[in-house]
């Protein structure tokens, strides 16, 4: 067990040095009675509050270390871990406290600090849009309340997806793989036969009381355009080479470029689906597994309310979702 020492009273009167166990620092009510400046007893009671208010899970901060006691016989003696010692320290009422909680707001402050600007400029580094990511975000909730199904399934999503704009591991390791994976024989969805679907689902809508007569109605050559532009290419180099390239622009430009009178967002998410399943094969899991109903609204309405400089950043996000089957 290594000892670190975490803090130093001003007049250096304390000098706390802590065990070092499971990536955490222990200290035992001895030591607590001593870091706060307060009898062990009273130590006990703030530590009972804290579990007794459900703050902390006692099983996953207390543990059982050695300790040589001054009668040179070594005890099996509870400590606290890091939780323990910063909960007691906001609890107890003493001048020591009083420094403790400064010295640890002062520390949270930094870290919080400077790991957001380090991790800012690290994500700039690897042309990640953090601050377009995090302003996204910000008016996709502002304009679809948290209160809503609609705005739960967004933080659902920003969960899943949130390793890829702040942990950075995988970008430090280079283990994500960026999605150029290229596929062939891909099958396409046909124009007529998409609407045909539409018309379908417009009716079903239409008779739960949830469409007009204006929903699915075609407004110009968008919806064909999107259709056949996922398929192009150039001589042998396909400008969308996999199925999650091009599921992804598939469902931004019927969603960015209105191409129905009504039900965009829910027309371009229907053949979103019905493009995934069709091409099923190529993906590692089944596609239910891979975008439930939640996570298909969630990303629908980002889309909706990203801006046109963000379309980069709007199809990483929904390729994120579907990882491709390895040859």
């Amino acid at each position: 067990m290594n000892l670190v020492e975490i803090f130093k009273t001003d007049d250096e009167q304390v000098n706390l040095q802590v065990s070092l166990e499971q990536d955490t620092v222990w200290l035992n009510r001895q030591q607590l009675s001593v870091l706060f400046d307060r009898d062990i007893k009273t130590i006990g009671k703030h530590i009972a509050n804290v579990f007794k208010d459900g703050e902390l899970e006692k099983n996953s901060v207390v543990a059982k270390f050695a300790t040589t006691a001054e009668d040179g016989k070594t005890y099996q003696t509870e400590h606290y871990n890091l939780d323990v010692i910063i909960s007691v320290g906001y609890r107890v009422k003493s001048q020591r406290g009083v420094q403790f909680r400064k010295w640890a707001t002062s520390v949270l402050n930094q870290y919080l600090v400077q790991g957001y600007a380090l991790n800012e400029i690290r994500l700039q580094e690897r042309n990640i849009e953090f601050k377009q990511a995090i302003d996204l975000l910000s008016a996709t909730l502002t304009n679809q309340s948290l209160v809503s199904n609609d705005g739960q399934a967004v933080l659902n999503v920003i969960h899943d997806y949130a390793h890829c704009w702040s942990l950075l591991q995988g970008y430090d390791e280079q283990s994500l793989v960026d999605n150029k994976t290229p596929q062939s024989q891909m099958l396409s969805i046909d124009y007529k036969d998409a609407l045909k679907a539409i018309e379908v689902l417009k009716k079903e809508l239409i008779a739960k009381g949830e469409a007009t007569t204006l929903f699915g109605q075609i407004r110009g050559p968008g919806l064909a355009s999107a259709l056949k532009t996922i398929e192009q290419g150039f001589g042998d180099e396909l400008f969308y080479p996999n199925v999650a390239s091009r599921a992804a622009h598939l469902l931004y430009f019927i969603i960015k470029n209105h191409p129905l009178a009504d039900g965009n967002k829910r027309s371009g998410s229907f053949l979103f689906l019905w493009y995934l399943r069709l091409n099923q094969p190529f993906l590692a899991k089944p596609v239910a597994r891979l975008i439930n109903n939640n996570t298909l609204v969630a990303l629908a309405l980002l889309v909706a309310e990203s801006k046109p400089e963000q379309k980069e950043l709007m199809i990483r996000l929904v390729e994120h979702f579907l990882p491709l089957k390895q040859n």
